[in-house]
């Protein structure tokens, strides 16, 4: 009964919307203990076929109204889902019941308007960034460290002013100053791998290039400061996990904000609170109590949905989970061959999780977490 359940809250919202199409996007963010792959997703591009698939189903006529729940993910998606939305409706609007962050905020920034409740958020759009040549993780050597942008901007501002090292009033450094300053400089690159830095600069300025191009898809003419707003949405709140109110995101994108009143923001709060419970998201899945003693089992998670009232994917793993001991170090175990390690009471466990299966795909009848 879930996705009927929610059938009748789209049809209801799309009355309080005049009629236009409302379209699903979610990516699930249910904790796991142990993490779990599958359990939630992240904005990649992966949902473009899928998103193309229920848009055309639904065959919208009075516009689209596009409702998203995300953590973010790959900014490298968002140019080509919004191009995907505006061959359907140029002028899309995006529904916000709760998260929308990260990549979930550019994509806000390429809609006519943002819909948004007292749950509402987003989140600034600065990126972290990581590739070969970050800095290693010191828990593990196979694994390195994610870069902020905002920390090596915080960096060089922070040597500038707690050692006075900005320019003079006529604009440059005194000659100490500037040999002071590339100390410092030095000292970081001596950390981080150049490379690791230049990689920083050119996503901050790839975010900062997207997000203006986005803004344009829609623009209020000269009324409108879109470096101001970009400014404010890299560099405003200084943290990527500051979350970003209804009332902060108007004053930043003023008229492109638009407030639910209570009877649209409740039946938008209904809506989430059907994936909730569909999902379980709210309630963390502890893997040790879902197999209830057993050493093996197959499990199907589901991690994000593109719905529409005609049309539903989701987001599907499918796992072989196996639990067994561990051995303490020089003790050995006779195990016939082919079989698994038995589970030894007493001793600590250890968790393997093979995947055999994921991706979105179609799906009458949406369920959680079954076996």
């Amino acid at each position: 009964m879930a996705r009927q359940e929610r059938q009748i809250l789209f049809k209801r919202i799309e009355e309080l919307r005049g009629g236009r199409t409302l379209v699903c996007f979610l990516n699930f963010d249910r904790d796991s203990i142990p993490p779990v792959p599958g359990m939630a997703t992240q904005f990649y591009a992966d949902v473009k076929e899928p998103l193309f698939r229920v848009l055309k189903e639904s065959d919208p006529k009075k516009g689209v109204d596009l409702y998203v729940h995300t953590r973010g993910g790959d900014t490298n998606s968002v140019w080509p889902l919004v191009s995907l939305l505006r061959e359907f409706d140029p002028a899309f609007e995006v529904l916000v019941p709760y998260r929308c962050h990260s990549s979930g905020t550019l994509l806000a920034l390429g809609a006519n308007r943002v819909v948004l409740g007292p749950l509402s958020e987003l989140s600034p759009i600065d990126p972290t960034t990581g590739n070969q040549f970050n800095p290693i993780d010191p828990t593990g050597p196979d694994r390195r460290l994610a870069i902020a942008v905002e920390d090596v901007r915080a960096y060089r501002t922070f040597v500038q002013d707690q050692f006075g090292l900005r320019a003079d009033g006529e604009g440059g450094l005194s000659k100490e100053a500037a040999e002071r300053l590339a100390q410092f400089l030095d000292r970081l690159v001596s950390q981080v791998h150049p490379l690791a830095l230049g990689n920083v600069h050119r996503v901050l300025q790839q975010i900062e290039q997207l997000a203006t191009n986005l803004l344009a898809l829609n623009s209020r003419g000269d009324q409108e400061d879109v470096a101001s707003i970009v400014k404010a949405l890299t560099t405003r709140f200084y943290s990527h996990l500051h979350m970003i109110n209804r009332h902060e995101a108007r004053e930043i994108l003023g008229d492109r904000v638009v407030f639910a009143d209570l009877e649209l923001a409740t039946v938008l709060d209904e809506l989430l609170r059907s994936y909730e419970d569909s999902f379980m998201l709210r309630k963390p899945f502890v893997l040790h109590s879902f197999m209830k003693g057993k050493a093996e089992t197959d499990v199907r998670f589901v991690g994000g949905a593109v719905e529409s009232q005609a049309w539903s994917y989701l987001n599907e793993t499918k796992a072989t989970v196996r639990v067994h001991s561990k051995l303490p170090p020089n003790v050995q175990v006779q195990i016939p061959l082919g079989q698994p390690m038995p589970l030894i009471t007493g001793l600590p466990r250890e968790i393997e999780v093979e995947v055999t299966a994921q991706g979105w795909s179609h799906n009458l009848e949406p369920q959680g977490v079954t076996t």
